[in-house]
Order: structure tokens, then sequence, then C-alpha cells
């Protein structure tokens, strides 16, 4: 069974894609792969959904259940090879999505990375396992998340401040990590502090 690729909310790819080809006819690109690329060869690929988790669920001991949708992410390709992200979230309707952020930088190419990685899993053939990204900013983490009804794996990216940087990990491991660095990010005792809601 292959990694599955979640569908994106409607037109959201297509709005991406209008926006390179907006900021390519006007020179409004401001980093190097994206400037440099050629642009009828620039296209979007891989779409999944982003989510994130508050310090203070983290260091209560709250695990996935936590995390809260916050958009959609791409890689950008030209001609095919990653260069950049692209990020969109929902507008004031609350329905339609919209360009947030062009990314470069090195959790591009450990997303590729880490995807090819996942795809050779041997646990495809028994489940398939739904594409997500799981964003910390607090502690600077991300990791792919792959979601099944019956087992969630993660992969972080690199850098990572936990390591295990483009490694499947099971979830426990993972957590009890993100737990520990919660935890030293944020002392209860710090004034403040509280384990008791989400930021």
């Amino acid at each position: 069974m292959p990694l599955h690729l979640p569908d994106p909310p409607h037109g959201a790819p297509d709005e991406v894609r209008s926006k390179l080809r907006e900021f390519a006819d006007h020179s409004r690109f401001s980093t190097e792969g994206l400037r440099s690329a050629s642009p009828d060869q620039l296209d979007v690929s891989t779409p999944h959904q982003v989510f994130t988790i508050g310090l203070d669920d983290l260091a209560a001991g709250r695990g996935l259940e936590a995390a809260q949708p916050v958009g959609w992410r791409y890689i950008v390709e030209a001609a095919g090879q990653p260069i950049a992200s692209a990020e969109t979230t929902v507008g004031a309707d609350g329905t339609t999505h919209h360009l947030s952020q062009l990314t470069e930088g090195p959790y591009v190419e450990a997303t590729a990375l880490g995807v090819r990685a996942a795809r050779q899993l041997p646990e495809l053939e028994a489940a398939g396992f739904e594409l997500r990204l799981l964003r910390i900013p607090a502690v600077y983490l991300m990791a792919l998340w792959l979601h099944s009804p019956t087992t969630d794996l993660m992969v972080p990216l690199a850098p990572s401040p936990i390591g295990r940087e483009g490694r499947i990990t099971p979830l426990p491991a993972f957590m009890n990590e993100l737990t520990r660095l919660a935890r030293s990010a944020n002392p209860p005792d710090r004034p403040g502090a509280s384990g008791s809601h989400a930021p």
C-alpha cells in the first residue's frame, strides 16, 4: 500500500502555482533557488497538512491528540527537483486558502529524503500511512508525521533538537524525547508557565 498524500483543500495548489507565476513574472522571489529557477518549470507536489502542538501541552505530557491543524504545505519543484516549500493558510472566509510563506533551506531537502525513506517502509505493506507535518516552533522542531488508524510514526527533519534526523521513529520514543525537551525549555516554576492550558 503506497504512502497516502491527502487531498489538499480545493483550489489551494492552483493558488500556490498562480502565486509562483506572479512572483516569477515580477522578479519578487527573495531566495536564490526560486530566483534562478525557470518559471515554466516551477510546480508543486507532495501536499501534506501542517499541525502544531503548544509547549505547555508537551510539558504536561499530552501527545498527538493535542496537535492542531494550522495549514497545508507543498514542495516546490523546479524541473522535478525540490527547491522550496510553500504553505497555505485559510483566509478570513474560513474556506479559501492563501499562500502564507515560501521557504528554502535544509527542511526542504530533509522532507524529500524523509518521504523517500517512508515509501520504503515495510509497514506500508500492512497499513497505509497519511503524510502530515508536525511543527513545534518553540523548540525548533519539524517532523514528518506518518499517520494511520492504528499507528503513528515520526521522522524528525534535520536539523532536529532531539536528533534522530531522517530516521523512522516510533511515537513513544519520539514523544519521550520531545516531552523532556519541552520540560527543560518550559520549567513549571518559571513565572507564567503552566502545563494546564494550550498557548
